[in-house]
C-alpha cells in the first residue's frame, strides 16, 4: 500500500467546521495548491491537500506510474477523504477533478469544487487538440508510454499550464513536475463518471484561455451534474496559482458560504 503524503494547514482562529481536501491534476503535486492551502487556512478553514501515488513525496508501490490504475487514484483519494472529520469539501484540479468525479458516483460530499476538470466525456478530444498543436512531443510521448513527455520542458509546461506573461518562474514550476499514469490516461479517452441520484452541490471553474479543456466542454461537464460553472476571464489550466489566483478562490469562497456549510 502507498504511503500518501497529506498536507495540513490549521487556521489562526477557525471559522468554518467543514475543512477543505484539495485534489492535484496530473504530473503535479500536493504543494502546487500551497497558495490555496495558505489562503483559506486565513479565511478560517482547516484545509488539506495530497499526492497521489507516485507523486509528490508519495509512495510509488507498484515501482512505475503506468502500473495504476484510475481506480487506485479514486481509492487513495477515499482513504484521504475517510481520514479527515468532519467530511470535507473536496477541489480537484484537471484529472483531479476526474478523481472526484468518480469518487462522486458512489459517496456524498458537503460539497465539490471542479477547478479546470478534466471533462466528463474523456480525453480524447484534448489528446487530438494536442496533437495537433505540437505533433511531435505529444506524438513521441504516446509511443514511448511516457506521458512526462508532454510537460518535460519549461516551454511545454508554460504552454499547458500557464499565461503567456506569467509571473510563475516557469523554470522552477517545471521542475516540480512529474510523470503520470498512461493507464489512467487510456481510460480516461472515454467517458467514466456517472451521476449520484444524491447530488453533491457542485460549483465548476473553467479558465478562457485554458489551453487542455475548452469552456465548452467544461460547460458539459457541469450540465451533468447540475452545476454552476464559472468562467474566468483571460486566465489558463492552472487557475489555483496564476495571477487570478486569489480572485477565484475568492469567488470558490463566496459559493461555498453561499451553500450554507458550517
Amino acid at each position: 500500500m502507498d504511503i500518501i503524503e497529506h498536507i495540513q494547514r490549521s487556521p489562526k482562529q477557525r471559522r468554518y467546521e467543514t475543512p477543505l481536501l484539495f485534489m492535484h491534476g496530473a504530473w503535479h503535486q500536493a504543494h502546487s495548491w500551497e497558495l490555496w492551502l495558505d489562503y483559506f487556512a486565513d479565511l478560517g478553514y482547516e484545509t488539506h491537500a495530497i499526492s497521489l501515488p507516485g507523486h509528490g513525496r508519495s509512495s510509488l508501490h507498484k515501482h512505475h506510474l503506468n502500473f495504476y490504475s484510475f481506480q487506485d487514484y479514486v481509492d487513495a483519494l477515499a482513504a484521504e477523504i475517510a481520514s479527515i472529520k468532519p467530511t470535507p469539501v473536496v477541489m480537484g484540479h484537471s484529472l483531479g477533478g476526474a478523481v472526484v468525479q468518480a469518487y462522486l458516483a458512489d459517496h456524498q460530499l458537503p460539497a465539490a469544487v471542479l477547478l479546470a476538470t478534466l471533462p466528463s466525456c474523456g480525453i480524447t478530444p484534448m489528446t487530438l487538440r494536442l496533437l495537433g498543436k505540437k505533433p511531435l512531443a505529444f506524438g513521441l510521448g504516446l509511443l514511448a508510454l511516457n506521458l512526462y513527455r508532454w510537460v518535460g520542458t519549461p516551454e511545454l509546461a508554460k504552454f499547458l499550464f500557464l499565461n503567456r506573461d506569467t509571473r510563475v518562474n516557469v523554470e522552477q514550476f517545471q521542475a516540480t513536475l512529474c510523470g503520470e499514469s498512461m493507464r489512467v490516461a487510456l481510460r480516461l479517452q472515454l467517458p467514466f463518471a456517472r451521476v449520484n441520484r444524491e447530488r453533491t452541490p457542485m460549483l465548476v471553474v473553467a479558465g478562457e484561455n485554458d489551453a487542455m479543456f475548452t469552456v465548452k466542454e467544461q460547460q458539459a461537464t457541469a450540465r451533468k451534474y447540475g452545476a454552476t460553472c464559472l468562467v474566468i476571464k483571460d486566465q489558463p489550466h492552472n487557475l489555483m496559482m496564476e495571477s487570478a489566483w486569489k480572485q477565484v478562490a475568492d469567488q470558490v469562497h463566496e459559493w461555498l458560504t453561499q451553500a450554507g456549510l458550517p
